[in-house]
């Protein structure tokens, strides 16, 4: 066991270093941007054939909708929960200190047991996304149509723009959370991303293919840094309530898709209730700020079969209310009478998304933890990773 500590210890530390050079590594002046890239991946026109012109405003209102959805999708990609799952309290009828929990609490759903006084818990989460379909179409085998154009009163296009994107995001989430008391904790997580992107648009004009633009670029850096406080209201032997607040600061770039470059805020009540092998924990809260309003809640089931394991099932649910449906809108072409060119636009009103996350956490040794788990987006809405996996490293410790 020994062994095994020092092997993670080391593990840890090298990810660390890794996570340290992601941060310090400069950045090509001459790159372009991910949302430079993709503007130039969607808007970018060869010259038209003899007696066409492009409606360059439609490919331009096309880009401002997917750029829109990409922007609050990467935004808002859920942060692991920065609880610690060791937490110890004082037992005054043994006089000894002893876990005050048998679970070690869910993935992404805060529970209202908090760290304890003096507690400190380091975590190191990574988590890959690859985002395959927008608006509940593949993005990847090049058929997602952007823009097409028709002669008025047709339903079938003469002129078809079909684009091919594959793209991906990296997060190495580092985070800390102290016990200010036993009822009081503050935590920071800093998300550390690379986003990549590789895109093909081509063009079908009376049957005849022409490619348009192909794009490929990546950015790596430090994302929104989330600040937090988690308070416990009340407590019993078997349940609590307890109340948070989470201020994200806009830390990353906005160009690359890192951040949101404005500040957000969020208030959430956090309720929980314990038997021996069983903890259920609930969420619910609203925000404000960043790239939308949003209302939350979540749920969370955490069994565990033995002192060393614990299986983790949650439900999540969010509304954003600046994440739309879109649809495809023809207008008249500005130039050509008698033609007419789509473009996606957003629809009124907000969207819901749902999500489920599972997996296992496991104690190997002392205050460490090792856990894998998988979040599946369950609704087609926006820009949509199906699966995004993850696997973490705990470990508490008390500072005296």
């Amino acid at each position: 066991m020994r062994h095994w500590t020092r092997a993670m210890s080391q593990a840890s530390f090298a990810c660390l270093c890794v996570v340290g050079s992601l941060v310090i590594a400069p950045r090509d002046a001459r790159a372009q941007s991910i949302g430079a890239g993709l503007a130039t991946l969607l808007t970018e026109q060869t010259p038209p054939p003899p007696g066409y012109v492009r409606d360059r405003a439609a490919a331009e209102a096309t880009f401002s909708t997917v750029a829109s959805l990409f922007q609050v999708e990467l935004a808002n990609l859920p942060l692991t929960s920065p609880s610690g799952g060791f937490v110890y309290r004082f037992s005054p009828t043994f006089g000894t200190v002893e876990r005050a929990s048998d679970s070690f609490g869910p993935f992404y759903t805060e529970r209202t047991l908090r760290s304890g006084r003096r507690q400190l818990s380091l975590g190191l989460t990574y988590e890959f996304a690859t985002f395959s379909t927008l608006q509940g179409a593949d993005l990847e085998p090049g058929t997602f149509p952007t823009n097409t154009a028709r002669f008025a009163g047709q339903l079938q296009p003469f002129s078809i723009d079909t684009l091919s994107l594959t793209l991906d995001a990296d997060t190495v989430s580092t985070f800390a959370s102290y016990g200010v008391n036993d009822r009081l904790d503050v935590a920071v997580a800093i998300p550390i991303t690379r986003v990549r992107f590789f895109g093909r648009r081509e063009n079908s004009f009376l049957g005849q293919t022409t490619l348009q633009s192909a794009r490929n670029g990546s950015a790596t850096g430090v994302g929104d840094t989330t600040v937090n406080a988690r308070y416990l209201l009340t407590t019993s032997s078997r349940a609590a309530v307890a109340l948070g607040s989470d201020l994200r600061l806009p830390t990353g770039r906005e160009e690359d898709l890192l951040g949101t470059g404005k500040t957000a805020w969020r208030l959430l009540g956090i309720a929980s209730w314990q038997r021996p092998r069983l903890e259920l924990t609930a969420n619910g809260g609203f925000g404000v700020g960043g790239v939308s309003r949003e209302g939350f809640w979540s749920g969370a089931a955490s069994y565990t079969p033995g002192l060393r394991v614990t299986v983790v099932g949650e439900l999540m649910g969010r509304y954003l209310a600046n994440l739309h449906r879109v649809s495809d809108v023809y207008e008249p072409h500005p130039v050509l009478a008698g033609v007419e060119t789509m473009r996606w636009l957003p629809e009124d009103g907000g969207t819901h998304i749902a999500s489920m996350a599972t997996g296992v956490k496991w104690n190997p040794e002392g205050n460490w933890i090792v856990s894998a788990h998988l979040l599946t987006r369950l609704t087609e809405t926006g820009l949509r990773a199906r699966f995004t996996p993850g696997i973490a490293v705990d470990y508490a410790v008390a500072i005296r």
